[in-house]
């Protein structure tokens, strides 16, 4: 505090005026006591300096990440145990097999190949039943499973981390239901689920490869995605009769950053959080 005097008018009125070295929600008059030699007034704040609040903890800012419910009847996560891995070749055996008729005569599990250690099953489970699948291989020492069939280096680069999404099978009495759970669908759920983990695992770009003679194939939803044509064609001998693929190639971050351009639902339901979707670990 700097205590100084004013003078009002001629008249010799001195006044000492205390500044408070932080502004006062309130400033109040004092009166000096009687039989002082000058009537002098102090003006000065009656609350102390607010305290600092630095080291505090910003309400709402602290992660706490939510625990799922492994056992909900509908659930996006990742295959991990026998019977995970069951379902996955029940699929094969439902939709390659039966439908389609591609699968050669073969034994043990169908989804085991020598890309098995680079890769992860996505499962989605509706009205309590795996009916739906996506595997996503990771870039590794091997290559792609794509390359056995087409080269894809002018697709690599510098700062890319590539990983091919492919045998997305749905069972074929699922592959149009929409529910609460999953407003766009078992298609929309596994997307979401891929491109969660591609975040988590700092994959930078998608290869998907598709069937083009299919009546289901998902071409034309994931270009509408943002997936792009590389001109890249070829026979995927693995499986008897499946006709022509083509690659297709998504920048995650395009996909990603979408929901921040427009305000259409089912970007928005690409990115936000969901109870139903574990895909994380």
């Amino acid at each position: 505090m700097h205590p100084k005097i004013l003078k009002r008018g001629r008249a010799a009125c001195p006044l000492r005026i205390e500044v408070p070295s932080v502004l006062p929600d309130e400033i109040r008059v004092v009166p000096m006591k009687s039989g002082s030699e000058s009537q002098d007034l102090i003006i000065a704040g009656d609350r102390p300096a607010p305290r600092k609040t630095a080291g505090k903890r910003l309400a709402g800012w602290e992660f706490r990440e939510e625990p799922k419910d492994a056992d909900q009847p509908f659930f996006l996560y990742i295959a991990s145990t026998e019977a995970d891995f069951e379902a996955v070749d029940a699929l094969w055996e439902a939709v390659y097999g039966e439908e389609c008729g591609w699968l050669p005569a073969a034994e043990g599990p169908r989804h085991k190949d020598r890309y098995d250690a680079q890769s992860t099953y996505l499962l989605a489970r509706a009205e309590g039943r795996v009916v739906g699948t996506m595997r996503l291989v990771e870039d590794g020492a091997d290559g792609l499973p794509i390359e056995q069939f087409v080269a894809i280096d002018d697709l690599r680069g510098p700062r890319r981390r590539l990983i091919e999404c492919q045998r997305l099978m749905i069972l074929p009495e699922y592959r149009n239901r929409r529910y609460d759970q999953m407003p766009y669908g078992v298609l929309a759920a596994l997307v979401k689920g891929c491109i969660h983990w591609c975040v988590v695992h700092n994959a930078t770009h998608i290869v998907a490869d598709l069937f083009t003679e299919t009546a289901t194939t998902p071409i034309a939803p994931l270009v509408a995605l943002g997936f792009e044509e590389t001109g890249k064609e070829f026979i995927d001998t693995e499986l008897e009769g499946s006709g022509r693929s083509i690659a297709l190639l998504l920048r995650v971050a395009e996909l990603f950053s979408r929901p921040f351009r427009t305000s259409a639902s089912f970007y928005r339901y690409l990115n936000e959080y969901d109870s139903t979707v574990d895909v994380y670990h």
